[in-house]
């Protein structure tokens, strides 16, 4: 079903259900302002008649001058009677002829008892009420009669109410599709613009209409994440550029050895050299695979990495066991600023091989584009977050090459003699957003760089 549809539903069945409300109120509220005034004028036509009796002493020949007067001088009410007990419950008056009366005695006795009564029987209301004389004679007076001009005026109301209701619900299914349609008709026109967006041509945006209601913001934001895909896009086209042309040029001087190698008979000695070379280059090309891997996996953020509990001091020590492992004239210290009171402010919940990944690639920076090979790196906390920060007295970074040092395979121009492939901060940055912390650096050129990562302890 079409969201048209189900607004128009919807919306006739909630002006439905008003338009029932208000019915029933209108309705319920006039038959029983209906009946209160019928009951009303029962009540003044049955004391007028005890009144009248009064003044007339209630001889037979008076009863029937009162009869009488009731059919041709008192407004007659449809199948009114007007019946009058004393305190035996013996008729002293109707206002009608009859061979017999029918009364119940519980109803009189109900009547003395509660003074006044009102109630129904079948088609006709009914009112019992007391009459005092001047004797102080008790009586009961009955009245009784059928309303039929208010209940012409409540079926009249009945009928209007029933029309309008249906004519009421016919509009609103009719403008209901209409305003629904209306509504939506900027969804369509998005829907329509969406067709014609591929991947090809991401930099077509959708119609913003007034840049204020929640459609508009709809648009905006599927904008926005247009760029972010063009974004994403550009920066894919990017590292497979980057990677082939950083995978080739190792190949390329393998290939190119090899071939030097065949062309000539060699010397075992030569050979050897030839083939440390080989060895160097492959060595290379290695480093680069698994380097082009670790961001490959950098990117993964789904729920499949396993996080856990971990100790950075720990992890930084490792860290700097492999870094030495590799490089044995390089020199690095690790230290506290504050010793902590609880193992937890040096944890956070991450991935180790991911975060061990991270302090190496900083490490060996550190050492590596120093004169002596040497870094520092000092652990802090706070409240929040565990600090590490490294830091070095190398050949630092320009200024205006700090915001590029985290994107894939860039290399400032001052680090272009020492050997890498500019992807180490780039898969750093990667996995500390992966842990919901950050790194930042500062670095002067030609005094050394300190990178800070921050991340969230237990």
């Amino acid at each position: 079903m079409q969201i048209r549809t189900k607004i128009a539903i919807q919306f006739t069945i909630i002006i439905a259900a008003i338009l029932i409300i208000f019915s029933l109120a209108i309705y319920y509220t006039s038959e029983n302002f209906r009946k209160q005034e019928f009951y009303n004028r029962l009540t003044d036509r049955a004391l007028l008649t005890a009144g009248l009796l009064k003044e007339l002493k209630i001889t037979e020949k008076d009863k029937k001058k009162l009869r009488d007067a009731n059919k041709t001088f008192l407004t007659k009410l449809n199948t009114e009677k007007v019946l009058m007990f004393n305190e035996k419950n013996e008729l002293v008056y109707a206002s009608y002829e009859a061979e017999s009366f029918l009364f119940s005695p519980d109803f009189l006795n109900q009547v003395r008892k509660q003074r006044y009564v009102e109630t129904s029987d079948w088609a006709n209301q009914v009112i019992g009420t007391m009459y005092e004389d001047e004797e102080k004679k008790s009586y009961v007076v009955v009245a009784s009669a059928s309303d039929k001009y208010g209940q012409d005026k409540l079926k009249n109301i009945r009928d209007t109410l029933v029309i309008s209701f249906i004519i009421g619900i016919l509009l609103t299914i009719f403008l209901g599709v209409i305003f629904a349609g209306q509504s939506l008709k900027p969804i369509a026109d998005i829907n329509e613009e969406i067709t014609n967006i591929t991947a090809y041509n991401l930099k077509q945006k959708l119609s913003t209409g007034n840049n204020k209601d929640e459609i508009a913001q709809l648009a905006i934001n599927f904008n926005q994440m247009l760029e972010r895909l063009e974004r994403s896009f550009e920066l894919q086209k990017s590292f497979v550029s980057n990677a082939s042309h950083e995978l080739r040029t190792p190949l390329a001087a393998i290939k190119s050895e090899i071939q030097i190698a065949l062309e000539n008979d060699r010397t075992p000695a030569e050979y050897k050299s030839i083939l440390r070379s080989l060895l160097t280059d492959n060595q290379r090309l290695i480093q680069l695979t698994n380097g082009l891997l670790q961001l490959a996996k950098s990117e993964n953020r789904d729920n499949s990495l396993v996080m856990k509990p971990t100790r950075l001091d720990e992890l930084l020590f490792k860290a700097q066991e492999e870094v030495l492992n590799q490089n044995s004239d390089y020199k690095i210290s690790i230290d506290f600023d504050d010793i902590p009171d609880d193992d937890e402010w040096v944890s956070t919940n991450g991935n180790e091989a991911l975060l061990l990944t991270v302090f190496t690639n900083l490490l060996e920076n550190a050492c590596k584009y120093s004169p002596e090979h040497q870094a520092e790196a000092k652990i802090k906390f706070n409240e929040q977050h565990c600090i590490v920060a490294v830091k070095d007295n190398g050949i630092g970074i320009p200024a205006s090459e700090l915001s590029k040092i985290f994107e894939p395979f860039y290399r400032t121009p001052n680090a272009s003699k020492y050997r890498g492939h500019g992807i180490g901060l780039s898969i750093c940055r990667r996995i500390i957003d992966m842990h919901q912390g950050k790194i930042d650096v500062t670095s002067e050129e030609g005094k050394g760089s300190t990178f800070v990562v921050t991340l969230p302890h237990l």
